[in-house]
């Protein structure tokens, strides 16, 4: 037979899992059999209907969450220890009348120690009590369904057997009776009523003991079951302080690899800067560290490929300039600038060919460019082609009227077609354009020379000089005005350091040469001559001059110097 069962809960405590148990509970005893304390109908006595409702009742769970024992009222008093609290109320009742009474504790709640509970429920401490998890609520449910059903079951067992006793007794009774009309002589063929009551109760014993021992077991059960749950909460915990740890080891990791990156970053665009101050300066080898300390921050800049290169070359190192231009077409294939450098490289080292297949290539990709159309001009007016020279001059300063760069080349090509108005105007362009352009003045002051006017021409390579002290070929060149003016020893300490600068100045060891022959040191000029003839093997004038020399000194060997420079220049040593 299935007995009743009465939920008792604090709604502010425990609403939600006293709902679910109830739930639970009515799907293995049925929702007739089930009370709980605010389940009242409307119009009914709530005082006698629960009171009835406790003392009709079997079971008694008490549900208590971890703020059963806190609750309080408006005045802040907690209600537990209130006369009409009804939840005191209803467990009173039920330990008053002995009713079965289990402590249901949820949501990891803990039975109440009896020095925290009012006098009448201090009983209530000593009840054992049954924990059910959210985490485990399935099966701690049903640990409490069959916890009900053997105490419903103990609790039915108990009235059979008082009631049996009652009918053994009267039929005991009945049988003595009939015993003592037959005499007395089979009476103890019965078991005495004393052997009877002492096997109830060691039954009894039996049963509570096994009792006792299924809630040990259970206890024990749910200690473990407590234990490992600890367990894997501080396994948790542990792995997540692991991963938290891991995360933030992650977080300076890459603050670290960030502060490295913006520390490059930096140091990469100082040395840029570097480079650029030192190349404006003309200190090449200092914009070469310094180009080659940011390449090692990032080889793959094409640029910075570009910026070494330059260096290099204005530093008359142009196969290392031109390795750099080649590392940089090979990163960034479509940059015009880099094969307009290497152009100008390949026309420094005298190969005119490449040097116009790489202006080419750079005009194919940027049409616009009026500086790959000037350094064009230069390659075909160094291979003698000077029309071509200036339609590519004219292009470039339609393109950039104000490029000085191809008003000065211009200019030079005018020059050599013996146009030296047209070539003094360019060059005059040319400077006003930009004034400390030293090529400009030097230039201007060559063609000023090719007219005769000596002191223009000297003026222009002394302000050359001043813009450019490291400039061997204005000093060269002035070092010529001063000997068409018949100062040969100025002329020669401007040759002096022409060559000292640059000792492979075939120009200034040539014309040294012819200013030791004016002045009647043949030996020295036949000395500096061989020395330009073997620097550049072709140039009829050294030969000329170096023939002249030897016949002063009654050398006849000049004779075939004189026939190498009418061979290579018919117009030459006449």
């Amino acid at each position: 037979m299935t007995g009743k069962i009465f939920i008792n809960y604090r709604r502010d405590d425990s609403v939600g899992m006293a709902g679910r148990l109830h739930d639970r509970l009515a799907k293995a005893f049925g929702w007739k059999n089930l009370f709980m304390s605010d389940h009242i109908s409307a119009g009914v006595d709530f005082e006698l209907d629960r009171n009835e409702k406790v003392v009709a009742c079997q079971v008694f769970l008490a549900v208590i969450g971890p703020d059963w024992l806190d609750v309080k009222d408006e005045a802040g008093h907690r209600l537990l220890r209130r006369s009409d609290d009804p939840v005191a109320s209803e467990i009173s009742a039920a330990l008053a009348r002995n009713i079965r009474l289990i402590p249901v504790l949820v949501d990891a709640a803990r039975l109440p120690k009896e020095n925290e509970l009012p006098d009448l429920l201090k009983p209530l401490a000593c009840c054992q009590a049954v924990e059910v998890r959210q985490l485990h609520f399935d099966r701690d449910a049903e640990a409490l369904v069959e916890r009900v059903r053997e105490a419903l079951n103990a609790g039915w067992g108990g009235l059979s057997s008082w009631r049996g006793k009652a009918v053994a007794g009267v039929s005991a009774a009945a049988v003595l009776l009939f015993v003592g009309w037959i005499g007395l002589h089979n009476i103890s063929a019965w078991p005495s009523w004393a052997n009877r009551q002492a096997g109830n109760v060691k039954a009894q014993a039996e049963a509570e003991a096994k009792r006792k021992s299924a809630e040990a077991e259970q206890q024990r059960l749910a200690e473990q079951e407590r234990r490992a749950s600890a367990a894997a909460e501080a396994e948790a915990k542990r792995q997540s302080e692991e991963a938290e740890q891991q995360r933030l080891a992650a977080l300076r990791a890459e603050e670290d690899r960030n502060r490295a990156e913006a520390d490059a970053r930096a140091r990469y665009s100082s040395l840029i800067t570097k480079g650029e101050t030192d190349y404006k300066a003309r200190d090449y080898d200092g914009a070469i560290a310094a180009y080659s300390e940011a390449i090692r921050f990032d080889p793959k800049s094409a640029h910075v490929f570009i910026s070494r290169g330059n260096a290099y070359k204005n530093k008359g190192d142009h196969d290392r300039a031109i390795a750099d231009f080649n590392e940089a077409i090979q990163l960034d294939s479509k940059s015009a600038l880099a094969f307009t450098d290497r152009g100008d490289a390949y026309t420094n080292k005298g190969d005119n060919d490449r040097a116009i297949a790489d202006f080419n290539e750079a005009i194919r990709l940027n049409p616009k460019s009026a500086l790959a159309l000037s350094n064009r001009g230069v390659a075909y007016g160094n291979k003698g082609d000077h029309d071509r020279a200036i339609v590519d001059f004219n292009e470039a300063i339609r393109l950039d009227p104000k490029s000085a760069h191809a008003f000065r080349n211009r200019g030079v090509v005018y020059a050599h077609k013996g146009d030296d108005n047209r070539a003094i105007a360019d060059l005059n362009e040319a400077i006003r354009l930009d004034a400390k352009n030293a090529l400009a003045f030097t230039r201007r002051g060559e063609t000023y020379a090719n007219k005769g006017d000596y002191d223009r021409a000297i003026a222009d390579f002394t302000e050359a000089i001043r813009l450019d002290p490291k400039s061997a070929f204005a000093l060269s060149n002035r070092g010529v005005a001063y000997g068409n003016r018949g100062e040969h020893d100025r002329a020669i300490v401007d040759f002096n350091q022409a060559i000292r600068l640059d000792p492979k100045n075939s120009h200034a060891l040539r014309n040294r040469g012819i200013a030791y022959a004016y002045k009647g040191d043949n030996h020295r000029a036949i000395a500096d001559l061989n020395d330009a003839i073997r620097l550049d093997p072709n140039h009829a004038l050294a030969f000329c001059s170096r023939g002249m020399a030897k016949r002063n000194i009654n050398d006849m060997s000049g004779n075939a110097d004189i026939a190498r420079a009418r061979q290579l220049d018919p117009s030459s040593c006449r």
